[in-house]
């Protein structure tokens, strides 16, 4: 009897399928271009699993003739990209990979809402061009001290996130779907969403992209904002409103934004949103260090295997349909 068959639609760690091809067969695209799904639905058809990646749509259709297939599992904690709902209905589990990230982006958050506070890249392109004695003077820092972060999505990553924050002496307010029941545990206060955006100094997002949070950051929502205020996004591109977003920098709703996440990905370098000379963007690497994206793909593959095996998922997001020890 052959080794299960698992199905790569593109570019991963080596190491990781060296690890994975160790328990089964690989069949893997390894072209530039992304994998023609009707090419993918074929490959499909013989497979027992998918190491899913984000540029792929999971849904009924894709699985709906793949009838070995026993566990889907991607590299990532967001699956937007994937109906779960779908896979469930077929009785596939799909695994992610939550916490292995979560210190990993909460120092780029960090990082993002430090670095545009004081508009460090800015005063860096004021060396480098030999205008250090000529810099503007309204090219000025703001504090982190004495002022306010709220985050918008307090889980694992936000929690991260608010511990640096207070040790820059800023004051943190949240805002959840629920309030949390640990508060005073993190000295962390749960603001509705208008309190939130009307009282923070730095508004930054860090929820996952769902039907209730796309373009939850609109028009309106900026408005509300300080005007000398800082966006920043670590979640998902969608869960703002780019052409708001331009509208409200251009306008002077808010200062400055700072986003790892953009919509649409990748951002064009001649996009509107560049030209205001007022953000600062960096190509979604939340999660990318060698040793995060090292943990992430090992795990998906330990995933797989298991899967593949009907044994338990590491980490399974459709829990019910787990398989048992």
């Amino acid at each position: 009897m052959g080794k299960p068959l698992v199905v790569v639609p593109g570019l991963v760690r080596k190491d990781a399928i060296a690890y994975l091809s160790e328990h089964v067969e690989v069949r893997q695209w390894t072209e530039k271009t992304p994998m023609p799904r009707e090419t993918l639905k074929e490959w499909l058809r013989e497979a027992d699993g998918l190491w899913s990646i984000n540029n792929v749509s999971v849904d009924a259709d894709l699985v709906a003739d793949a009838p070995k297939l026993k566990v889907i599992a991607q590299a990532s904690v967001g699956y937007d990209n994937v109906k779960v709902d779908d896979l469930t209905a077929k009785g596939i589990p799909y695994g992610n990979t939550p916490h292995v990230l979560t210190e990993t982006v909460a120092e780029l958050a960090f990082t993002l809402v430090a670095t545009a506070r004081r508009r460090i890249l800015e005063n860096m392109e004021f060396v480098t061009s030999g205008q250090w004695a000529q810099r503007p003077s309204n090219i000025k820092g703001r504090d982190l001290s004495r002022t306010t972060l709220g985050i918008i999505g307090m889980g694992n990553i936000g929690l991260s996130i608010s511990r640096r924050a207070r040790a820059f002496g800023m004051t943190v307010i949240y805002h959840n779907r629920h309030p949390r029941k640990d508060d005073h545990l993190y000295m962390i206060e749960y603001r509705d969403m208008d309190s939130l955006l009307q009282d923070s100094d730095v508004v930054l997002v860090v929820t996952p992209l769902t039907e209730e949070t796309y373009h939850m950051m609109n028009r309106e929502a900026f408005k509300k904002m300080k005007k000398d205020a800082l966006f920043v996004n670590v979640g998902r591109g969608k869960i703002v409103d780019t052409d708001a977003l331009v509208d409200a920098l251009n306008e002077g709703d808010i200062d400055y934004a700072a986003l790892d996440v953009t919509d649409p990905e990748p951002l064009p370098p001649d996009h509107p949103l560049l030209k205001t000379g007022k953000v600062l963007v960096v190509p979604h690497i939340g999660s990318f260090t060698d040793r995060t994206r090292k943990d992430m793909a090992f795990l998906t593959a330990d995933n797989i295997i298991n899967g593949v095996q009907q044994k338990p998922l590491k980490t399974c997001v459709n829990e019910e349909i787990n398989y048992k020890e």
